[in-house]
């Protein structure tokens, strides 16, 4: 299994066989721990693709985001250059990405607290990917997931179905992958 960070170039090809890790990001820690723990769950099954892992390699994301994304500036009127070029890097990962896992425990908690997983930017690429391509999705949500019952409606009138556990959503993934070639 290859992980690619932010730190890397993601080419201009498609990543061959490989699994998007979407979903809320935590603040203050070196890995979000939901993305840890589909990192184990992937390689226990043995999973010999691309992880594509929108965190940094080695460095909390207030400490890099500025070194890695900061030095161009945004095309996008009023939009801070570091979020425009992060946006571009995960749009494009996820259009690269054979399959798209998106995990979604929405929670809220202080701004600090790594268990604080809002999703505002999930909630919105879940939408876009739900339309754009909802073969190429897997999703997965806790019961108690924070105002997610837009993305259950949705996602059921795309015909995609939602994990309940994480263990569920990543086997998904791989079997998706799988399937796809």
């Amino acid at each position: 299994m290859k992980t690619l960070f932010y730190d890397d170039d993601l080419g201009d090809a498609p990543i061959a066989r490989s699994i998007f890790l979407a979903g809320p990001t935590a603040r203050g820690v070196l890995r979000t721990a939901w993305r840890a723990e589909a990192l184990d769950r992937l390689d226990s099954l043995g999973f010999d693709g691309h992880v594509v892992l929108p965190e940094f390699r080695d460095g909390l994301f207030d400490d890099h985001a500025a070194r890695v994304f900061g030095g161009k500036p945004s095309p996008v009127p009023t939009m801070r250059p570091v979020s425009f070029h992060i946006l571009h890097w995960e749009t494009t990962a996820i259009e690269r990405a054979t399959v798209v896992l998106f995990w979604m425990p929405f929670a809220i908690a202080a701004e600090d607290d790594p268990r604080s997983l809002p999703g505002f930017t999930t909630r919105a690429e879940v939408s876009r990917e739900l339309v754009r391509d909802p073969s190429r999705v897997v999703l997965g949500m806790p019961a108690g997931a924070l105002s997610g019952g837009h993305i259950r409606y949705h996602a059921h009138h795309a015909g995609v179905p939602i994990a309940a556990t994480l263990e569920d959503t990543v086997r998904a993934a791989v079997e998706r992958v799988d399937a796809r070639g």
